[in-house]
């Protein structure tokens, strides 16, 4: 069995999907692919939740403030570290609501090692960073 933390990314961009993912698993991540916030939600009451997810606001169907918002409002869910990556700014998406301002933040374009970085730094402060190479 694997140890190494999963990570999902929720983002309808497949080139986004790709160097994340890449550069996740180059890190010793484990990431899991969504291209909708629908097919996120559907997926954490049927696996194993995330150690953090990666997710864009602006997605086809359910936004990302949306599923934040769900993920929030649930006690088995809520402890889930959200990094939000997006081109919008973080009034724009979240406005005042306060499910949605526990969420990091990166903006789009992003370098993704500082992407790497903020997920580990999130992870070790809650204690789940797992065995990275």
């Amino acid at each position: 069995m694997d140890n190494s933390p999963l990570i999902w990314i929720v983002e309808d961009d497949v080139s986004t999907q790709r160097i994340v993912s890449k550069h996740l698993k180059a890190n010793g991540f484990r990431p899991v692919l969504f291209d909708t916030a629908e097919k996120a939600y559907a997926a954490l009451r049927v696996q194993t939740p995330p150690a953090l997810m990666i997710l864009d606001m602006l997605l086809p169907g359910m936004s990302g403030v949306d599923l934040i918002r769900l993920i929030k409002q649930n006690k088995a869910w809520e402890k889930i570290p959200v990094v939000v990556v997006t081109v919008l700014s973080r009034e724009e998406s979240l406005g005042s609501d306060p499910a949605a301002a526990s969420a990091f933040w990166v903006n789009k374009p992003f370098d993704t090692n500082n992407l790497i970085q903020t997920v580990q730094d999130i992870l070790a402060s809650v204690g789940q960073e797992g065995k990275l190479q």
